[in-house]
């Protein structure tokens, strides 16, 4: 019997594909964190202040200078083609002004397309900038007071003590994979059941089918749960956690295919159902900030009370309560499976 499960190549690609999607996104996000970024700058000014910014510019493990440019115009082509990410423009008298104590702007233009690669730029941008300026009011005070300590004192009186929790290195890795990874599983998984449902003749069968894409997924999951390390979890209600979404998308894809009742519109749904994963699970936008429609359609995703548990295990001390409620959401989805096999012998059963 379980050889006829695997008789379509489809069926048997679909149990594979985890491997190849979980070794393309690694391939994808192998660096982790965006390092030596491409810009170019534009000096205006040409002064031995412009020139101490090039260089602390091109010092931070983000950016690399690659070209310099005459003028704005000169580099508009190379940001729009990508070779460059953007273009610090450093104005005309900028040292003059700078000694004169008149504010002065530095200008950068960023590609914004690319979130994360945009914010990147900018906080690199933003801490190089503010630690010339420090610099710079030393300096200053160190010329009018002679103490280097008060001369401190005076540039900074206000120390700025910042926290990053959770993702404290901006690993994009960490912060893309927790929702993709998932995701993609969560698709896999639906499809491995609806092309074993396509061959089972009775409840049997559907049982075994179940069964089958159950231990197959769970087993990815689990995988899955590996490379993404999840050093602070629970194991225990980790790997419950893989085997309830595994069980929870079976359920409801035997649900569809039975209520349907056509494959292809069956097939249809699932994708219309589970393709729009990574935009609604709350991973790379707030799910409170989105529309009512939005948190309707990820609240109906087993996916996204998996990402919550996995979440709450992994990065919040007191996460236990919150993993529970999500898991007991994720267990809510299992109810489709008595009503699907109910409708299957109803109107599917071949003797």
């Amino acid at each position: 019997m379980w050889a006829k499960f695997f008789k379509p190549r489809f069926a048997l690609a679909v149990c594979v594909a985890p491997l190849v999607f979980g070794l393309v996104m690694v391939v994808l996000f192998y660096k982790q964190i965006p390092t030596r970024l491409n810009i170019g700058v534009v000096d205006l000014d040409n002064s031995h202040l412009s020139h101490e910014m090039v260089r602390s510019l091109n010092a931070n493990s983000a950016l690399n200078v690659a070209h310099f440019y005459s003028g704005l115009d000169q580099a508009k082509p190379f940001l729009a083609s990508k070779k460059i990410y953007g273009v610090v423009v450093l104005p005309k008298n900028l040292e003059r002004q700078v000694k004169l104590g008149v504010q002065t702007p530095v200008a950068l233009y960023y590609n914004a397309e690319y979130v994360l690669v945009g914010k990147t730029l900018m906080n690199a941008f933003l801490y190089t900038l503010a630690t010339l300026e420090i610099k710079q009011d030393v300096a200053k005070n160190l010329s009018i007071h002679g103490d280097l300590i008060t001369a401190k004192a005076l540039a900074f009186p206000l120390h700025v003590n910042l926290h990053a929790l959770y993702n404290e290195h901006n690993n994009y890795a960490q912060f893309l994979l927790t929702a993709i990874l998932p995701c993609v599983w969560q698709i896999l998984a639906a499809l491995g059941m609806f092309n074993f449902l396509q061959v089972c003749n009775n409840g049997r069968e559907v049982w075994a089918a179940f069964g089958l894409n159950t231990l197959i997924f769970s087993a990815w999951g689990v995988l899955m749960l590996f490379y993404l390390k999840p050093y602070n979890a629970h194991w225990g209600l980790s790997l419950l956690s893989v085997v309830l979404l595994v069980v929870a998308i079976s359920s409801v894809v035997l649900f569809l295919y039975t209520t349907i009742q056509d494959p292809f519109r069956t097939a249809s749904f699932i994708a219309l159902y589970t393709a729009p994963s990574l935009a609604f699970v709350g991973v790379t936008y707030p799910t409170d900030n989105m529309p009512a429609l939005a948190q309707f359609w990820g609240a109906l995703l087993p996916a996204t009370y998996f990402i919550k548990t996995t979440i709450a295990l992994d990065h919040y001390q007191a996460g236990l309560g919150l993993a529970l409620s999500a898991l007991s959401n994720l267990a809510f989805f299992a109810l489709f499976l008595p009503v699907g096999l109910w409708i299957f012998e109803k109107r599917f059963c071949r003797v």
